[in-house]
């Protein structure tokens, strides 16, 4: 097939848009791109993006355009329409890419971002996009809380979402100063109250991690005193002198609070109590195994 088939093609199967980046993989020289856009074959949408004269304008194929200019993925309330959790396509197009890409911003909104995992996102119509779960995650920073529980919904009335995903990503995702994370968490809580008690979100997803594998529920913000100081354990199984402790995404304290924390671990041991220690990367990639270390630790504990 010769090239300019093969791209006629290729446009044809995603809403009549090709970019130029394509073209050229395809065989087409940039002369005969050009010569195509001079003789009005391809309509030009965004620097190095066309479209076939002819194939009606759609707002997926605008959409499209911008995915493929800047080298991301459609987000937020586009990549809800696309999954139908809103009614209409926004009013500017919301591209999620990585902070390193450089975009035209002339018509669109790009947010940055470093956290867009391959298995936050799929295909909609031939057009890269966010899942519905990272989706209704990252809505909180664009819409209201009445608009997100309505999306919500419509996510999880399509299946397209469990509620238990959609805890699990916001937890892994959510951190000081993100955007938006007050509202989906207030969102979240009216379809989970269990999120709402617990005082840190990795302390909530340890506890759905025993929770899902069977263990005991442990009391919450357990205090304890040893040599006349008062601690608080995050988790802890009193009668068997286990506490479970969550190490949160990054350390913010200053040397002081780092030995401090240590002498803390240190009286506890002494004082008779096993103290397991587990970060936000176990207890988000490796639930099971987190549960099992907690299960031995019961039961060489009890009597």
């Amino acid at each position: 097939m010769h090239p300019e088939q093969r791209a006629a093609l290729h446009a044809a199967q995603q809403h009549g848009v090709i970019s130029r980046r394509e073209a050229l993989t395809m065989g087409m020289s940039p002369h005969q791109i050009d010569r195509r856009v001079r003789a009005g074959r391809w309509e030009r949408l965004r620097p190095g993006i066309y479209r076939i004269t002819g194939v009606p304008r759609t707002d997926r194929g605008d959409l499209l355009g911008a995915v493929l200019a800047v080298g991301g993925t459609a987000s937020h309330r586009s990549a809800a329409w696309l999954a139908g959790l809103i009614d209409g396509p926004p009013d500017v197009h919301e591209i999620t890419a990585h902070r390193g890409a450089s975009a035209r911003r002339r018509r669109l909104r790009v947010h940055r971002t470093d956290d867009l995992a391959s298995s936050d996102r799929c295909t909609v119509d031939g057009i890269a996009a966010t899942n519905a779960t990272r989706t209704c995650v990252d809505l909180g920073a664009v819409l209201t809380r009445a608009e997100l529980e309505q999306a919500v919904h419509r996510a999880l009335h399509l299946r397209l979402t469990h509620v238990d995903r959609l805890i699990r990503r916001f937890l892994q995702l959510t951190r000081p100063g993100r955007t938006g994370c007050s509202t989906t968490r207030a969102v979240l809580v009216r379809l989970d109250p269990a999120l709402a008690p617990a005082e840190s979100d990795l302390e909530t997803l340890l506890l759905k991690v025993l929770h899902e594998h069977g263990l005991p529920e442990p009391a919450r913000q357990h205090r304890v005193t040893v040599d006349g100081r008062t601690f608080r354990i995050d988790l802890a199984y009193p009668a068997l002198r286990l506490a479970i402790e969550s190490d949160g995404f990054a350390f913010h304290g200053d040397r002081s609070a780092f030995e401090s924390d240590r002498e803390r671990q240190n009286l506890l041991v002494l004082a008779g109590w096993t103290v397991l220690r587990f970060t936000w990367r176990q207890i988000c990639s490796q639930p099971a195994w987190v549960a099992e270390q907690v299960r031995r630790a019961i039961a060489r504990a009890a009597p």
